[in-house]
Parts: C-alpha cells; structure tokens; sequence
C-alpha cells in the first residue's frame, strides 16, 4: 500500500496559522537574540500591546530582569539544538505575575536552527490547587496528630480509673474519688471528640455556605451587645469605628463567629492592672479589599515565642487562664474560607493586635 502523501505546503500553513492565531496559550518565534519575529494575538492581548510594539523589539522588554538570565540560557539551549520545557513564575508586559508552562522549540533548516518558537501555558490555577493540596494535606497530619494526642491521654486516663474501680469496694472511701475522677476523664474526651465535630462541619460546610452582603457594623453590635454584661462587669470599654454602609460578601455566622472569639479572647486576657480597652475598625468597600482590625490593651503575649502556633489547634499562651486554644483556630478557618488572611500583632504587658484581610 502507498504511503500517504503529504498535505500540500499551503495547507500546513493555513492549519499552523490558525492554530496561532486562536490557541489561548502564548506562541512567540524568536531569533539567536532573542528578538521576537512573531507573536500571536495571545500573547499580544496578555502585554495589552499592538503586534508593531512588540515584532522586531527583544522578549527582555517584556520579562523582569530577574528571568532575563534564565530565558537567555533556555534560548541558548534551544538554538543548540534541543527542546527546551521549564516552569517560570514572572509577568510578562503589564500583565500581573503567574506560573508558566514553557516549552521552546528550534526550527531546523538545512541542517541548521535558524529560529526558536516558544510556547507559554498559563498554569496558574493549577499550580493554586497544587498549593491547596499541599496546605489542606499538612493541616490534616497537624489535625490528625493534635486530635490523637488529646484523645489518647483521657482515654487512657479513663481505662486507667476503670480498672482501678474494680479493685475498690463500691461504700469505699476511693471509689467515689475515683469515679469522680472518672467522669473528669470522659467529660475531657467528649470536649474534643465536640472539637473534631465542630472543625469537621466547619471544614465540610466552608464551601457551601451561602455568601450574602453582611453589613460589619451589624454583626460587631450583634456581638457587643451579647457581651456587654461581661464588658460592663470588667469595666471596660468597646469602641466600633466602621461605616454603616460597609459590607463584606461572607457567611454571617461565620462573620458572628470570627468577632465573637475575637472580642471574648480580649475579654478572656485582659489585663490585671487597667481597665479593658477594645477597639474594633474597618475600611475597604467601593471596589477595594477589607481591612479588619481588632486591638486591645490587654495582657499580650510573647509573639517571638509563639511563633506560627498561634492559629494552631490547642495552642495556647496563657496557661493561668482557662482555655481550650480552639477559638482562633476557627477564627483563621472561618477567614481562610471567605478567601482572606488573619495576622497577629501582640507584645506582653501592652496588648494584642488582629488584622484580617479579605480580597474585593
């Protein structure tokens, strides 16, 4: 059977030319120095400039220096001869920075390369859920661990007493001391088998929870005036500077919950020598990121010292205080889940900062 021809040179042509006029990925033909011969509209629409700013002009113009040195190695490489793919996180023209996919390809002529065609995928989302993976994976070996170890120690505290009460005469002395302690142990082990029921709900629910316009200032009232009495009976003030008509895209009750544990957390370790101040402020709206911040004058804590643990699970600062270090993990949670970022500010003796960032 004859092999089959080859479509004529015409119609590659036209198959090449559409492929590179309408594939969404960045398609550039280069030459030994780097300047770009060809581009497609892709790429064009990505520098958001017309196709006579960028043919005839060096890619450098359009990478920041810091990629300079590796595209020019990559080109190197490709002009020798070989295919050349490699990851880049850079922006490109005016365009804000993501991942790449690069892949650059000599034209052979003659024996010869006479030009590279290189070809960028934008792999940013996926790259973001690689991240994600990564975060929700070590979250859970932290979960897994802490949650262990809290059950493991009741439980066999718990085993412990049991066996004990069976060596003990029912009207004896130590077996009431015994099953008290007992029920100590099982009331420990129900309060963390709740835990794992609560940040388990919290961790199934986060991304099906019905988002709406919660005004701020609303729910930090909402919030004040639940712990007035507890205010009024420290004699300390709650001062709430943010506009009435800012409102922020979230679950309500997450937004309950996230200035609850907050201003209760300031409650909870205010200072022994002077009378409690809480300041609760907000900015943002009109097309711009939200801006919470939470300050007290209370105790503080050793911020060097608590390093990164103090959104962990269990993690607490105050040891004299009582305290189960399970607020602001859901606190981080319920913020991580509207898409923003919590940070901590605190020194001991002068008080605590929080901020929280949410994304327009």
């Amino acid at each position: 059977m004859p092999p089959k021809a080859s479509p004529p040179i015409a119609t590659s042509e036209v198959r090449f030319r559409s492929l590179f006029d309408n594939t969404p990925e960045l398609i550039l033909y280069q030459n030994e120095k780097a300047i770009i011969l060809d581009a497609n509209p892709a790429f064009l629409a990505l520098v958001a400039e017309p196709r006579g700013r960028v043919v005839d002009h060096c890619y450098d113009d359009f990478l920041p220096p810091e990629v300079h040195a590796l595209f020019r190695q990559k080109l190197e490489e490709a002009f020798a001869g070989k295919t050349v793919r490699f990851d880049m996180f850079a922006a490109q023209g005016k365009s804000a920075p993501r991942h790449w996919d690069v892949v650059k390809i000599p034209l052979w002529e003659n024996g010869a390369v006479v030009g590279v065609h290189m070809i960028a995928r934008d792999i940013t989302e996926k790259m973001l859920a690689q991240q994600e993976i990564v975060t929700q994976n070590q979250d859970l070996q932290q979960f897994t661990y802490i949650v262990s170890h809290n059950l493991r120690a009741p439980l066999a505290t718990a085993l412990g007493l049991v066996d004990l009460l069976g060596t003990e005469e029912p009207d004896s002395p130590y077996f009431e001391e015994t099953r008290t302690h007992l029920q100590a142990s099982l009331h420990q082990l129900d309060l963390v088998l709740r835990d794992m029921n609560t940040i388990l709900a919290i961790r199934d629910q986060k991304n099906l929870a019905e988002a709406e316009a919660v005004p701020l200032a609303e729910v930090v009232q909402q919030v004040v005036q639940n712990l007035q009495e507890v205010v009024a009976q420290c004699g300390g003030t709650v001062r709430v500077a943010i506009p009435a008509d800012l409102s922020l895209r979230a679950n309500r009750a997450y937004l309950y919950s996230i200035f609850f544990n907050l201003l209760s957390n300031a409650l909870k370790y205010r200072a022994d020598e002077r009378p409690l101040e809480v300041s609760v402020t907000a900015t943002g709206g009109e097309g711009k990121e939200t801006r919470i911040t939470v300050a007290d004058n209370g105790s503080g804590f050793d911020q060097q010292q608590a390093g990164d643990d103090v959104f962990r699970l269990y993690k607490r600062f105050h040891p004299h205080r009582p305290g189960r270090g399970l607020g602001l993990y859901l606190t981080k949670t319920h913020v991580e889940s509207m898409g923003g970022h919590i940070s901590v500010h605190s020194r001991v003796a002068e008080g605590t900062r929080f901020i929280i960032v949410v994304p327009y």
